[in-house]
């Protein structure tokens, strides 16, 4: 039993080939209708299965050549079919003489039944009245050229439905494409951008029209390049289907850009040679968080060394002048050693001013504006400045004859002048001449109008002149922004200045700047004089205590600090019992709390702190005294809780004097 097949999608008549051939039918399969009737010419098939759709010849124009042509006409004829499925279809199917019109997909079995069922009925001669063609030509024309229209009439209606949904498409994509909160670009494969969308152009600070002549390569940051175009030939090779970088862009301004790069590659359809399609975020603000973060985090790690430093080096310089004065006491005034001796003490005491200012960075000691002389700050800081900007570039500070009071943070105004000092090394490469100036001025209303900030009045200026590479026009404008630098990477963060700026506004002052290439750069700083008096120091010589009774408890971590307490205050009768952590102290004052007239404790001790010890003690004395040492700064422990502000507190390094004196106030209060 021969089956002849017309249809022209292959894997349907491959599948159907098989079908047949499995159920023992040979089989002979043509693509097209004019194929079909050819064959049918030559293999007299017993049955002749056909699509309609198909191209030259349609399966209702084969039907009606079969149906006419004597020598096929007998042949069963069945239309399988899923396009033409309406009934009208149907009526024209059966009308030019088919045995039947099946709608695909139809189940195997049902579909094999209905085969073997019309090859029965024709071996039987059973033909029905629906296998008779219509009589009439003109009829079944008309039949046919309606069902085309119709046809036609519907595949126009999808094909209008399907370009209003490709429109629809289209303008969503132009939409995405155009207000995509990143930048998007198609990018031809040798690097020429093809197509850009604002958000892009904006980011570059190019026009898309500029941006579109240029190729990513000469707006990428040649540091990145390289990592940039291994990438590419990566995705050329399809070693990769997509990569993402961080990378920097060339903004037209010429600064630097850092954007995160998605790339992935659009393979080549003929004739269209393929393309990268980008898509580019702006990660320059998290960049610079990144980095105020890593410098917060260094300045942190560098202020506990500092405060810890600072803190030691306080211990060693109680001892120092401790011991010196000790010396001092039971010297004769006419010793000649007395002067060598007067040296080391105002170096010490120079030393501690040094600690001081450690722990001011450190945030250990925290910010005290109060009536300053500028002159003395300056003064004192130029012997550190000296070291920082190197032997090759000389030093010259001049400052006022008048005194010039200012209500500031010495500490602040010093990391200043530190700052500006070293932004000044680094502009003279090659040497030359950094220039410190204080003058009194007199500002006018017209002054502070013409400048835009301030209030008129009496003023303290400092200005700090160098001899360095000076600045252009556009780094002058940015050299306060936070962040802005000229330096390379890992050379400056672009802080300094920023830090500056900041200071001096806390400091109700202001500052500007002036500056030439290869002429130099002048900061003037302007502060608000004040007429509040100097504070007096009150490290005079106090008297010693007179000789009296009294036991006292001294805990302090730092051997040369106890030594040191017990002398002086055994030169003045006092029984003294030394402590060397602060479980030691709680110890010694469980076995003597009935003879301790008073405590000194140190706050930051090992396994117990100077408080907790304290509290310990009050547990057992209620009305025990006690005085507070620290290397750190009384108000640091106010506002960490670690010490009441009503209780007494003598600062390291203190001068034997001032901690009897302490003493002796603490032992005559009553409770």
């Amino acid at each position: 039993m021969k089956i002849l097949i017309a249809e022209d999608d292959e894997n349907s008549r491959v599948f159907l080939e098989r079908a047949l051939l499995s159920q023992g039918y040979d089989v002979v399969s043509a693509g097209n209708g004019i194929q079909a009737l050819e064959k049918a010419i030559q293999a007299s098939p017993d049955l002749i299965i056909s699509d309609i759709m198909m191209p030259k010849m349609d399966g209702f124009e084969l039907c009606r050549l079969v149906k006419l042509d004597e020598r096929l006409r007998a042949i069963p004829f069945v239309f399988y079919t899923a396009t033409f499925a309406e009934p009208q279809d149907k009526k024209l199917a059966m009308s030019l003489g088919a045995s039947r019109f099946l709608i695909k997909p139809m189940e195997p079995d049902e579909f094999f039944k209905t085969i073997q069922k019309v090859i029965v009925n024709h071996q039987q001669s059973e033909q029905t009245e629906a296998e008779r063609p219509v009589t009439g030509t003109a009829e079944l024309d008309r039949m046919y050229a309606e069902t085309l229209a119709r046809k036609l009439e519907k595949k126009v209606s999808q094909l209008e439905d399907a370009l209003g949904q490709l429109r629809a498409n289209e303008e969503r994509f132009r939409n995405t494409f155009e207000q995509a909160a990143v930048g998007i670009a198609h990018v031809a494969l040798d690097g020429r951008f093809l197509r850009v969308n604002q958000k892009l152009a904006d980011i570059v600070g190019y026009s898309r029209e500029g941006l579109q002549e240029k190729t990513f390569q000469e707006i990428t940051c040649p540091d990145d390049l390289d990592t940039d175009r291994a990438y590419v030939r990566q995705l050329l090779e399809h070693r990769l289907q997509t990569y993402s970088m961080e990378k920097r862009y060339i903004h037209k301004d010429e600064h630097l850009v850092w954007v995160n790069l998605t790339v992935s590659l659009v393979a080549a359809t003929s004739p269209d040679p393929g393309y990268f399609i980008a898509v580019v975020e702006d990660i320059t603000r998290r960049k610079q968080l990144e980095a105020q973060l890593f410098q917060a985090q260094k300045m942190e790690a560098i202020g506990q060394l500092a405060g810890g430093v600072a803190h030691d080096f306080n211990n060693i310089l109680t001892g120092i002048i401790g011991f010196g004065t000790l010396m001092d006491m039971a010297m004769d005034k006419k010793d000649p050693q007395r002067q060598n001796l007067n040296h080391i003490l105002a170096g010490a005491e120079r030393a501690a001013n040094l600690t001081k200012s450690l722990l001011a960075f450190s945030r250990k000691q925290v910010s005290n504006p109060l009536p300053v002389d500028l002159n003395e700050i300056i003064t004192k800081i130029g012997k550190f400045i000296q070291p920082i900007i190197g032997e090759d570039i000389d030093l010259k500070i001049t400052v006022s004859n008048d005194v010039l009071i200012v209500k500031a943070d010495t500490g602040q105004i010093e990391q200043v002048l530190l700052n500006l000092a070293t932004n000044a090394r680094d502009a003279m490469t090659s040497g030359g001449l950094l220039t410190i100036e204080t003058e009194p001025v007199l500002l006018d209303t017209d002054f502070m109008k013409a400048h835009g900030y301030g209030e008129a009045g009496e003023y303290a200026r400092i200005s700090v002149s160098d001899s360095g590479c000076g600045m252009d026009d556009t780094t002058l404008k940015r050299v306060f922004e936070p962040f802005f630098t000229t330096k390379g990477v890992g050379k400056g963060t672009g802080l300094g200045l920023s830090m500056v700026y900041g200071i001096i506004k806390q400091h109700n002052g202001f500052i500007n700047v002036y500056s030439e290439l290869g002429v130099g750069t002048k900061f003037t700083i302007y502060l608000p004089m004040t007429l509040s008096a100097i504070m007096e120091d009150a490290s005079g010589e106090e008297e010693l205590l007179e000789k009296r009774t009294a036991t006292i408890l001294v805990a302090d971590d730092d051997p040369s600090v106890r030594e040191l307490s017990e002398k002086v205050l055994g030169m003045v009768g006092i029984t003294v019992i030394t402590a060397e952590d602060g479980n030691d102290a709680v110890e010694k004052f469980l076995e003597n709390k009935d003879t301790i007239d008073l405590v000194v404790l140190d706050i930051i001790m090992s396994k117990m702190n100077g408080k907790e010890v304290y509290e310990k003690a009050k547990e057992i004395r209620p009305d025990i005294k006690v005085v507070f040492i620290s290397g750190y700064a009384a108000d640091f422990m106010n506002n960490r809780g670690m010490l009441d502000e009503k209780l007494e507190f003598v600062e390291k390094p203190f001068n034997p004097r001032r901690l009897l004196k302490k003493i002796q106030e603490v032992l005559d209060k009553t409770n």
